[in-house]
């Protein structure tokens, strides 16, 4: 009887000092279409750097993700901007200030459930604040918006050619990304003069990435 005790008391100690349960997906409401014409959009999009809280809702940072890289027909091609040989080297990720539908962390698109997985915590004024370089209106943004790629997934001949069009796939993702920003009424930046090796290690990035643009957003300060 000792002895079965002791294993089971054994056994408790070892289910409580168990690895903590994976975080869950978060599944993100339906994107939303026709509510603007394009060449409204078009029209309004702008770089705004005032940019102020409170924080994006759900339904908002699900929008502008979908927009970027999400899928919008049927089939493994089916996505809202091209890929060259649709070998599709990008990820997404989005970095949010504490708000009533999403909690502050570093979150992680998954496209094909059109969810969000969180990867870590911080907002970006937590993350990116006291970071060298860093332009102090950045982390000020609810958002702040990652576009990551891995150009090994191009396997198109050359290490250059593959970054090439890693990058050329990046422009079009943050063009859409901008445009989608517009068209809800919302300001952002894409923003390359900040270190961008800082941001992907505070942001707890794969090793085998490298981000190629980050985009603040945010509601318009008036």
């Amino acid at each position: 009887m000792r002895a079965l005790a002791l294993s089971l008391l054994a056994a408790a100690v070892l289910i409580g000092q168990a690895a903590p349960a994976k975080p869950k997906p978060i599944k993100l409401p339906a994107p939303k279409v026709g509510a603007v014409a394009l060449d409204q959009s078009l029209k309004d999009r702008k770089s705004d750097r005032e940019l102020t809280g409170p924080a994006l809702s759900v339904e908002q940072v699900g929008q502008l993700l979908w927009s970027a890289q999400g899928k919008n027909r049927p089939g493994p091609r089916g996505r809202t901007v091209p890929s060259a040989s649709a070998k599709y080297p990008l990820e997404l990720y989005v970095v949010v200030s504490d708000g009533s539908s999403l909690p502050e962390g570093v979150y992680k698109y998954l496209l094909e459930e059109h969810s969000l997985l969180k990867i870590k915590d911080g907002s970006p004024e937590k993350l990116f604040g006291k970071m060298e370089r860093m332009q102090p209106w950045i982390p000020k943004a609810p958002a702040v918006f990652i576009v990551s790629g891995d150009s090994s997934r191009m396997a198109r001949g050359s290490d250059e050619l593959n970054e090439l069009y890693t990058f050329w796939e990046s422009g079009a993702a943050s063009q859409s990304l901008g445009l989608q920003v517009a068209a809800l009424g919302l300001g952002s930046t894409v923003v390359l003069g900040v270190d961008l090796k800082a941001v992907h290690a505070a942001a707890g990035l794969p090793a085998g990435e490298r981000i190629s643009v980050i985009i603040p957003v945010g509601r318009i300060a008036k």
